[in-house]
């Protein structure tokens, strides 16, 4: 396995240019990741991922399509329902809302929706989290959760649990600065539960970038720490699935090097696949500090897991639902149906939920 593909990037506009071409099929990433300012409507979406696919073929395409505020395909499909909205009703709505939002990832050959997230909410507001939550008690999140995973299974599409060890306790948000969870290890094991009931499910998680001084004495971002990484993901819950760095650029890392210092910290500290989600110049780079002699047990562990995983997006792929939602119509009544179907969620949703 090339070490790229340890690496998943950001490309930079709604067009692949011919130098972010000519970086792409020089070095396969592993993934990429689409936002918001690749996603202008449907056939633009559609032009882009067919280029992306003859360029990096085996490339794995992932999104954050969690719905409210974090919703990359709201431009395609309307607006899907936000976690707050699915904590506030049964977990039906949650199945229903995994499912349709899967069916719009593989109308465009997207694999991965980074979602859910299984944060607590712990009360903190500045953190990004708001709207966010499944809730604040972790049997109701993991309900919520799992619900939500296995909508996105049946629909074709893989899942990702967000952000280990737990975001809820942070007061900052860490795209734009260090936030430190200060709370003490008995109570921050709460935030593990959704994890560890989870994580064999989804096959992935992503871990955050904040500090947690009550599992890391050398107070480390998450992404960077050993204990944490180690101790308590692979030690502790015993998971063996891929383990996703949160996005490496992040201004919570400033203080941790550049972006192959900390590419490789987090590497070593044991994050399987790296998201370099902005600079996708420093993909040659951050490679070659992966290829160092010492990382090599490190590549081959990851590796391992990183194909594990592809192999389940493989067969997710043949999932009922998602078959027969493929086999059905033409490709804009499909894209109209999740159109329709999500909106019906959200009226639905709020509807049920109590004031």
């Amino acid at each position: 396995m090339r070490t790229a593909e340890q690496v998943f990037v950001g490309i930079p506009g709604p067009e692949l240019d011919a130098h972010t071409a000519a970086l792409l099929a020089a070095h396969q990433p592993g993934g990429i990741v689409l936002f918001g300012r690749n996603i202008k409507d449907a056939e633009q979406l559609n032009e882009l991922v067919t280029e992306i696919r003859r360029v990096v073929p085996e490339t794995v395409l992932a999104i954050d399509a969690e719905g409210g505020r974090v919703d990359r395909l709201r431009e395609v499909f309307g607006p899907a329902p936000a976690a707050s909205l699915l904590a506030r009703n049964p977990t039906s709505l949650s199945l229903q809302a995994g499912t349709w939002i899967a069916q719009a990832l593989r109308l465009f050959d997207i694999d991965v929706d980074f979602a859910p997230v299984v944060d607590l909410d712990r009360g903190q507001r500045d953190n990004a989290l708001d709207d966010r939550y499944l809730g604040s008690r972790p049997a109701d999140i993991t309900a919520r959760a799992r619900a939500f995973l296995r909508g996105l299974h049946a629909g074709g599409a893989g899942g990702c649990l967000k952000h280990f060890p737990g975001l809820g306790g942070a007061g900052q948000d860490t795209h734009f600065k260090v936030s430190v969870v200060y709370l003490p290890q008995q109570v921050l094991l709460a935030d593990l539960d959704p994890f560890e009931a989870l994580a064999r499910l989804a096959g992935a998680v992503m871990v955050s970038h904040a500090i947690y001084p009550g599992y890391d004495g050398e107070s480390r971002p998450a992404t960077l720490s050993p204990p944490i990484l180690g101790g308590l993901l692979r030690g502790r819950l015993r998971f063996e699935g891929l383990a996703f760095s949160d996005d490496l650029e992040m201004k919570a890392l400033d203080d941790w090097g550049d972006l192959p210092t900390r590419s490789q910290a987090a590497f070593a500290a044991g994050c399987d696949v790296l998201l370099l989600c902005h600079t996708l110049e420093a993909l040659p780079d951050v490679v070659a500090r992966l290829e160092e002699p010492g990382l090599a047990e490190r590549r081959q562990e990851a590796g391992r897991r990183l194909e594990t995983y592809r192999q389940r997006l493989r067969t997710l792929r043949s999932a009922r639902e998602y078959l027969a939602t493929m086999r059905s119509g033409s490709r804009g009544e499909r894209l109209e149906n999740v159109r329709q179907a999500l909106a019906q969620i959200q009226e639905s949703g709020e509807k049920k939920a109590p004031a």
